[in-house]
């Protein structure tokens, strides 16, 4: 029992230093992993967002590029329109530039963060996990071997039991066994006498013969209820005499 004890000892030490080094520290890795692709996620719709306000800002700046150039052509038109459109291809360059300066910027910051997620870590998680392998598989073969340790101490105690069991096996003696069960459940019970023949033609009497009868002694009751006559017979073979 006490080798028993020891051997769920040693699986509650290995569940427990599971539980508190590796499952706790690859918690809070999947965590951090977790945090940090939401982070570059983030980022990417960002840059996804500057984009598109770049391309907005692009095609806005080129349409009003393109406003100028037809006013500017255009000898029909008033100077004030042509400073208008002036104007306005202006602040559509600003927009743009603008825009662009933001979408670089974060393209940058992008590039950097997947850089970093990608290059450093991601292969940081993986090591850790690694690491975290390894332990897991170092703690089994611990127990491995402690549980190996504990067999090998029973083993003595084991022995003895067995060879105690071949010392109780080599004494038993078939014929006395059976003897003795013979000495105990015998009955003592003898086998009647054979009915004798009475010759009637010497003057003998049929009714000796029947008393003999009658008085052999019931030993039991048969199937249907009758009696075993001790002997040969049944007490339903024998009938009296009726006139």
């Amino acid at each position: 029992m006490n080798e028993i004890n020891d051997l769920a000892g040693q699986h509650e030490v290995v569940a427990e230093d599971l539980q508190a080094n590796v499952i706790k520290e690859l918690t809070a890795l999947v965590k951090d992993l977790r945090e940090e692709r939401k982070t570059l996620q983030a980022q990417i719709e960002t840059l996804q967002r500057a984009k598109k306000a770049y391309d907005k800002a692009f095609k806005e700046s080129e349409k009003a590029i393109e406003s100028f150039q037809k006013a500017d052509a255009d000898f029909n038109l008033s100077r004030a329109e042509v400073e208008k459109q002036r104007s306005n291809m202006s602040h559509k360059t600003q927009v743009c530039d603008s825009a662009k300066n933001e979408y670089a910027q974060q393209l940058q910051r992008t590039n950097d963060l997947q850089r970093q997620h990608f290059r450093s870590g991601l292969p940081e998680v993986f090591r850790q996990l690694q690491e975290l392998d390894e332990k897991r598989i170092k703690n089994i073969k611990n127990f491995i071997r402690a549980s190996v340790d504990i067999e090998r101490n029973v083993f003595p105690i084991i022995n003895k039991c067995l060879d105690g069991i071949l010392k109780a096996a080599d004494i038993i003696n078939e014929k006395e066994d059976t003897l003795l069960v013979i000495e105990k459940y015998k009955s003592g019970f003898q086998p009647p006498e054979d009915f004798p023949f009475e010759d009637l033609s010497k003057g003998g009497s049929d009714s000796g013969s029947a008393n003999n009868i009658n008085n052999i002694q019931v030993s039991g009751k048969l199937k249907d209820g009758g009696y075993t006559v001790k002997g040969t017979i049944t007490g339903k073979a024998l009938k009296k005499r009726t006139g």
